[in-house]
């Protein structure tokens, strides 16, 4: 009876350190063999390791308007000279309304958007900080011996009653979808070029893009195309495009900070509650002296 007892106790033992540790390994009386010590101390400090470098290594994602992926890019690189462990990736364009979105889900960690936070993202705990101003462009292949258009031009191209350029080329229209953000921004030029829009938008045969990349790509690729774009795109992603002067003004930072240029698009880095502070870290770059010349050298009126 007595070595029956004290099996019994040995096993209770056992069972009672395994459940109360946890980690799938059995001790006896609660004592743990020294090599079993030293083992399980070399795991921990293993794990402590590896998590460590895990924070370290944390991606952030940014994506929203294809508009400032070029300079996020850029910054990104930039940042990555100073901050070694630093892991950016900037994602394809998902615009403005899906890079908010996907902040507040937490899919991104910084989102990029061509247009003010509505109400509703304000509410649901989007922070938006506005870090520069870039010119809102007429673009052109960098072929095209045209260097400037004015605003009647653009009524007439639009409404469909000049269909050529000086030089006799085709002209062909690459049209944002109606209710895009550049499409409004066309149509507040005046009432006259809102009438021309709305007509370009029901003609047959008209060529539509959805992002700014693609609209980039089209009319770098269709001859005769002209499009609405951003400086900022066309010096960050260097493309074969080019900007033309509008009513006699190049689009420059220089001319959006005078007054004599009208159109631009303010930019702004989108944070929200599942933000962690290596991307908060990223946005304050932005803002710093450095950020503050790769935003000028990409086309962008820092204020």
């Amino acid at each position: 009876m007595q070595q029956h007892a004290h099996r019994e106790i040995f096993s209770r033992s056992w069972v009672r350190h395994s459940s109360t540790l946890g980690d799938g390994m059995l001790y006896w009386n609660g004592l743990q063999p020294r090599s079993t010590r030293r083992s399980l101390l070399a795991s921990l400090a293993y794990l402590g390791l590896a998590l460590g470098a895990h924070a370290e290594t944390l991606e952030i994602k940014i994506g929203g308007t294809g508009a400032a992926l070029g300079t996020m890019q850029l910054l990104a690189q930039a940042y990555a000279k100073t901050q070694p462990d630093a892991k950016i990736t900037v994602l394809p364009s998902m615009g403005s309304g899906g890079g908010i979105k996907a902040v507040l889900a937490g899919a991104v960690q910084i989102g990029v958007s061509a247009r003010p936070l509505t109400e509703a993202e304000i509410k649901a705990g989007a922070n938006g900080v506005e870090y520069g101003r870039t010119p809102f462009v007429f673009a052109t292949s960098a072929v095209n011996k045209a260097t400037g258009i004015t605003t009647q031009n653009l009524v007439d191209f639009y409404a469909g009653k000049v269909d050529q350029w000086p030089d006799g080329t085709k002209l062909r229209l690459v049209l944002r979808p109606i209710g895009d953000s550049d499409s409004e921004t066309i149509k507040s030029i005046s009432p006259s070029m809102r009438d021309a829009k709305s007509a370009a938008e029901q003609r047959k045969g008209m060529v539509f893009t959805i992002t700014d990349q693609e609209t980039a790509a089209a009319i770098e690729k269709i001859s005769g195309a002209i499009g609405p774009s951003s400086l900022a795109l066309l010096l960050s992603e260097q493309r074969p495009i080019k900007a033309l002067a509008l009513d006699g003004v190049m689009p420059s930072p220089q001319n959006l900070a005078n007054g004599s240029y009208p159109l631009f698009k303010d930019v702004l880095m989108v944070t929200g509650p599942k933000t962690p502070p290596e991307a908060q870290a990223f946005v304050a770059f932005v803002k710093s002296s450095a950020g503050r010349e790769i935003l000028q050298r990409t086309g962008h009126w820092v204020k």
